[in-house]
């Protein structure tokens, strides 16, 4: 990628840390009875998001491949399907669900970056990007 492709990247990354942060604040100013459904949708859809990327990460030939892509990425976009599934029984659960989802997509990552398969600039932009989006699920379980 070039630098400005780079760039880029990273300030929609960093751009989608916002959305489940906003929600919140509306929630909280307005009570907006729609905010924590809009925020767990974005969670999961991100979850789903990066899910796909490792799906198309494992398209690729290498010899590398520390773990099973097709198999996790799966199990990760089903996981924050089923997180919006337990929203109707406990919001609260369901935030917290999807933060680990990515937290355990992260773990992925750290595996892709350490056998070189993801590049280092990306490796960090998931980093900030992922914790800022699961510290937002995570008020969200204990303010929402």
């Amino acid at each position: 990628m070039t630098e400005s492709q780079t760039n880029l990247a990273r300030i929609l990354a960093y751009g989608g840390i916002l959305p489940p942060w906003l929600a919140l604040i509306l929630h909280v100013s307005t009570g907006l009875p729609w905010a924590s459904f809009a925020a767990l949708t974005y969670g999961a859809v991100i979850a789903s998001f990066v899910c796909g990327m490792h799906w198309g990460m494992f398209m690729q030939p290498s010899q590398r491949m520390p773990v099973n892509l097709l198999i996790t990425s799966n199990v990760g976009a089903l996981a924050a399907w089923a997180m919006l599934l337990a929203s109707m029984w406990s919001t609260d659960l369901a935030f917290l669900g999807l933060a680990i989802v990515l937290g355990v997509l992260l773990l992925i990552d750290w595996k892709l970056q350490s056998a070189t398969i993801v590049e280092p600039w990306l490796w960090s932009v998931r980093c900030i990007a992922s914790i800022g989006l699961g510290a937002g699920l995570i008020f969200w379980s204990i303010l929402g």
